[in-house]
């Protein structure tokens, strides 16, 4: 290089660097939080999460961002935009340096004076506790435009990559839902396919399969599932749902007009139900005790006219079961509409079978349409319940824990009331949940112009394993059909669906 060229270069550089590193040792200290949107302010951060990238809604000619932990401050992000991007690589090695401590984010915004203020700073908690590594969803429009343009996604938390686990484009546009795992493990899936192709795609054991669990004895194929324990049977509800529109308040309503309960025996194809969790009431959304000894499902009365289909409201119910010698106890209530005032849906149960976490509105159980959804929980040891306080104004609706039980993700429509975002908590061994914050994104103005809602988030502990060409190609085949196990009461059941039909 020219000596001549060589000089000036170095000149421009050190140039470049020093109107970089302004001078803010004068500034002027704000009392107040700065407002930062997301807002990821006062929040207990994974020590595996993707970046917080932010925006800065303060007026001002330039800002800096500064991360530090432990008094060493190893980010330093400076412009005139405001948006804070925060490198990948650096992220994590602030992290690691973090965990069990805390991170200080200090704001800085310079004036059109030339005069830099400071803003009280940001402290966030950096947990022990990873959180599972990706999160399952479906992303589908809203209800009353282009609904049937849907797939099923999974995000790397650690990072922004995102990826299809199907999209329904590739098998007719037909609609997908209640994606499953059990125990948070990406080995053992379901998915369910309605309409055209329909039937339940089932991985387990490195086996793909689609099955068909409309037996003549029950009222339709398995709908609401969730996995049991052993990753060996499946509880699921079968329902006849309607759907209807109105023109003010909650615009969409999903009703179940009648619905039982059913297990599916994933090694041996049959499905089993009895007539104590098939009866004249409305059973649905069962779910499994930790030690898979009991079934948890909320149940409603039956239907006498069009208002109690869609205004009725749901028990908190639970009821024995061995499936090993397929031996079911007696039903108990939990808790009543009769005492609690409000329906319940949504029942999950923590890793630990310490707590259960549940939904109430007032009527329904497909909330997340109900702005009045809040998110409850329940301690199983005392019988106790309240409602949480991480719950907003608009509608906090599914939820699904982590597989330490240290962290759930839930759906709210906080944000703006219309589109569901998945949002994240810490759960301390008291009970006690932290500040939610939302899904991060590398853009951290996504959220302002993506109109799709995150429907059922599910935390599993890595990546789904099926192709996405491999699913497809499944679910555009045959169903097996199930088998109904022998044990069944069939003229129970044939009698009781003449009733519920």
């Amino acid at each position: 290089m020219n000596r001549k060229i060589q000089i000036l270069t170095i000149a421009l550089f050190t140039v470049f660097i020093y109107s970089c590193s302004s001078d803010i040792s004068n500034y002027t200290q704000n009392d107040r939080l700065p407002i930062i949107l997301p807002d990821y302010s006062g929040i207990v951060i994974p020590p595996n999460i993707a970046p917080l990238n932010f925006i800065i809604k303060e007026k001002g000619v330039a800002f800096i961002a500064k991360f530090s932990t432990n008094g060493e401050a190893p980010i330093t992000i400076e412009n005139k935009n405001g948006i804070i991007d925060i490198d990948i690589k650096k992220w994590h090695e602030l992290l690691a340096k973090a965990k069990g401590k805390e991170i200080t984010t200090d704001i800085y915004t310079k004036e059109e004076n030339g005069k830099w203020q400071k803003y009280k700073s940001i402290v966030n908690k950096v947990a022990e506790d990873d959180i599972d590594n990706h999160l399952v969803y479906r992303l589908i429009n809203t209800g009353y435009v282009l609904w049937s343009e849907m797939g099923i996604y999974q995000r790397n938390l650690e990072n922004f990559d995102e990826s299809v686990i199907i999209d329904n484009k590739s098998i007719d546009n037909t609609c997908i839902n209640c994606h499953s795992f059990a125990k948070n493990d990406p080995k053992s899936m379901m998915v369910h396919v309605r309409s055209t192709h329909s039937g339940t795609v089932i991985y387990s054991n490195g086996t793909l399969k689609k099955i068909d669990t409309k037996t003549k004895y029950t009222l339709s194929a398995g709908g609401y599932p969730n996995w049991h324990p052993d990753g060996k049977h499946i509880a699921f509800s079968v329902n006849t749902i309607n759907q209807r529109f109105f023109s003010k308040d909650i615009r969409q309503e999903v009703s179940d007009a009648a619905s039982d309960i059913i297990v599916y025996d994933v090694e041996k194809n049959t499905v089993t139900t009895s007539p104590k969790v098939s009866t004249n009431s409305r059973e649905n959304l069962p779910v499994w005790s930790v030690d898979g000894k009991t079934l948890y499902y909320i149940s409603a009365p039956p239907v006498t006219d069009y208002e109690s289909q869609y205004k009725a409201k749901y028990n908190l119910m639970r009821i024995p079961y061995d499936v090993e010698t397929n031996v079911w106890g007696k039903a108990d209530t939990v808790i009543s509409t009769k005492t609690f005032g409000k329906s319940i849906t949504f029942p999950k149960i923590s890793p630990d079978g310490k707590y259960l976490m549940f939904t109430a509105s007032e009527y329904g159980y497909f909330t997340i349409h109900h702005p009045d959804a809040d998110l409850y929980l329940l301690d199983l040891q005392t019988g106790k319940y309240e409602k949480m306080d991480i719950n907003s104004t608009q509608t906090d609706s599914y939820h699904c824990w982590s597989s330490s039980g240290r962290w759930f993700v839930f759906s709210s429509k906080r944000m703006d009331g219309l589109y569901t975002r998945p949002y994240f908590c810490y759960f301390d061994k008291t009970g006690k949940a932290s500040k939610p914050f939302v899904l991060p994104q590398k853009d951290p103005e996504f959220y302002y112009s993506f109109l799709k809602n995150y429907n059922i988030p599910q935390l599993i502990t890595g990546a789904v394993e099926p192709l996405p060409i491999d699913l497809r190609d499944l679910i555009l085949g045959k169903a097996q059909p199930a088998k109904l196990d022998a044990t069944v009461d069939t003229l129970y059941m044939k009698s009781h669906l003449k009733k519920k039909i």
